[in-house]
């Protein structure tokens, strides 16, 4: 008896365990759970917040040398920082698919 309740209140408390986890598997459990209306309206408060003061969120709360710590490790691990001719030959990579698509799309114009 004392396993079957330790199993049932297991089983209530465990049950939203593994759907937090799938908003990360898929788009389709992230719209059900509104994580996309959050993210949409974490972005637009950002937004607004930088637009009504000029600093973003992040900067209110870190002090100048946090942000420029910030920055310093954010600048390490962005690739086009680091090798600029990567970035450089993948920007015209995509420019060149790009044009490709766009050649394709366009519609003919034949009478």
């Amino acid at each position: 008896m004392r396993k079957i309740t330790s199993l049932i209140l297991f089983g209530f408390l465990l049950s939203g365990c593994y759907a937090s986890s799938l908003t990360y598997v898929g788009t389709g459990a992230g719209l059900v759970q509104g994580k996309s209306v959050q993210s949409i309206a974490t972005q637009a408060a950002s937004i607004a917040i930088k637009n009504e003061t000029g600093k973003s969120p992040l900067e209110h709360v870190l002090t100048p040398k946090q942000l420029k710590t910030y920055e310093t490790k954010k600048a390490k691990l962005n690739p086009c920082v680091q090798t600029p001719e990567l970035c450089s030959k993948i920007n015209l990579r995509v420019a060149v698919i790009n044009n490709i698509l766009k050649s394709k799309t366009t519609p003919s114009k034949s009478n």
